[in-house]
């Protein structure tokens, strides 16, 4: 799971179990376009000569520097402190994200770095502009500071995308545009972005922009509204799943659903979730896709075109209701666990409750928490157990009973490809990068 802003990154859904709707296998295109991509090899490099605006330093490969671990207050079994973040790279820090070649990327305001086979090394540093994600190939890309162009980083050097390459200028003086949402890339290379506007992919060499009319929605709703795109990569399929939504002050305020893209046409029209506010998306290992539309938790199963729909019964605390949910972490079993953000009064960014799903049966899994304070997160390790940061604290899961660990204010999590936890926590007035 991952934390949202309060004003408009948050996930729509109350959560409802019912029997579905039509096989979308039946439903017709909402809008074709054709891309390239599929002959392109996973690292087709970008063809534009390289015009960098800002060439960053590249540190040689090198391990941290030696550091002490935190011996104060001695951690629990199996929590190991690793290296002090700043003993790595210098700045705010920003997010832990895993690697496709089983690395560990740790990001700051300030650089990239990659751990891979217990070595650092220093990818990027010192640039400008905001990170809008690493693609599967090991770019950096850097939305810049006006919007005008995107650039990225191949280790060694920079090639921008401007309009000349199918790049659309983000007008983040107007408004409307929110910058760039962490992009995502697909079993063929391509890396997708999303704005609070469109959703663009980029092919290898080129960008194309889905505009909302593209996937077969509406043109953006009222200027007071702020419309947020989620996509999500099937890694089953390399169907690209997009839902969106448009928020306000108090909360969601509706949206244009959910559309699915296999390449060529987009999908999705006359689903049952073709409507309303739609910001969680996920597919388990099964390939059901899990999404939450206006408050209700949505199931799709591809194999037999089958939609399913659920919700809790009651909310934990009298006087609030369900508003949506704020993300979904789903077990290798395929149970979706939803972190469900209760709404009172006015307002729908109070207080949030995690549930584990089961055959339809919701079960609570701690306390209620602020859902403005600290980082929380649900992550299953290689062997399937829960380990769960919520409310300040680390807690391992015995069946659906939270084991409290560590008091520590965790702050991003994130697992490998081998399975392996990984979390920045603070400890003894620094942030450290710690495993389970």
């Amino acid at each position: 799971m991952r934390r949202k802003s309060k004003v408009g990154f948050a996930v729509a859904a109350i959560i409802v179990l019912a029997a579905a709707c039509a096989p979308a296998t039946t439903l017709p295109p909402t809008a074709a376009a054709t891309l390239p991509a599929t002959t392109l090899p996973p690292t087709a490099a970008p063809t534009l000569p390289p015009t960098p605006t800002a060439i960053p330093t590249r540190a040689p490969t090198r391990t941290p520097a030696p550091t002490v671990a935190p011996s104060a207050t001695p951690l629990p079994d199996p929590l190991r402190p690793v290296v002090a973040i700043e003993d790595v790279l210098p700045g705010a820090f920003r997010s832990l994200r895993p690697a496709p070649d089983g690395g560990l990327w740790l990001i700051t305001d300030q650089g990239v770095a990659k751990l891979l086979d217990n070595v650092w090394t220093v990818h990027l540093s010192g640039f400008t502009g905001s990170l809008a994600g690493i693609d599967a190939a090991g770019r950096v890309w850097v939305l810049s500071e006006d919007g005008g162009t995107i650039s990225a980083w191949d280790g060694a050097a920079w090639t921008d995308y401007g309009a000349e390459a199918g790049w659309l200028p983000i007008g983040l003086e107007d408004g409307w545009y929110h910058g760039a949402g962490w992009g995502q890339s697909d079993g063929w290379g391509r890396f997708w972005l999303t704005t609070s506007q469109d959703v663009r992919v980029f092919d290898g060499a080129r960008w194309t922009v889905f505009t909302p009319q593209d996937m077969g929605m509406q043109e953006a709703g009222p200027e007071e509204l702020w419309p947020s795109f989620v996509v999500e990569v099937s890694p089953g399929t390399g169907v690209v799943w997009v839902g969106e939504c448009d928020w306000g002050g108090p909360g969601p305020f509706g949206g244009q659903g959910v559309r699915w893209f296999d390449g060529s046409t987009w999908y999705g029209a006359d689903s049952p979730v073709a409507s309303g506010c739609a910001t969680v998306i996920k597919e388990d290992q099964a390939g059901r896709v899990w999404l939450g539309v206006d408050g209700s938790l949505w199931r799709y199963e591809p194999a037999s075109g089958n939609w399913t729909q659920s919700t809790p019964s009651e909310s934990p605390v009298d006087g609030m209701r369900f508003g949506f949910a704020d993300a979904i972490a789903l077990a290798p079993s395929g149970d979706p666990w939803p972190a469900m953000v209760l709404c009172g009064g006015a307002s729908c960014y109070g207080s949030i409750a995690l549930y584990h799903v089961h055959d339809g049966a919701w079960t609570q899994i701690g306390k209620v928490a602020e859902f403005e304070g600290p980082y929380y997160s649900l992550v299953f390790d290689a062997a399937g157990t829960p380990w769960l940061f919520w409310d300040g604290a680390v807690y391992r899961l015995r069946g659906d009973a939270p084991e409290p660990l560590a008091d520590l204010n965790v702050q991003s999590a994130a697992v490998d490809t081998a399975g392996r936890v990984w979390f920045v926590a603070l400890v003894e007035g620094r942030l450290w990068l710690l495993t389970l």
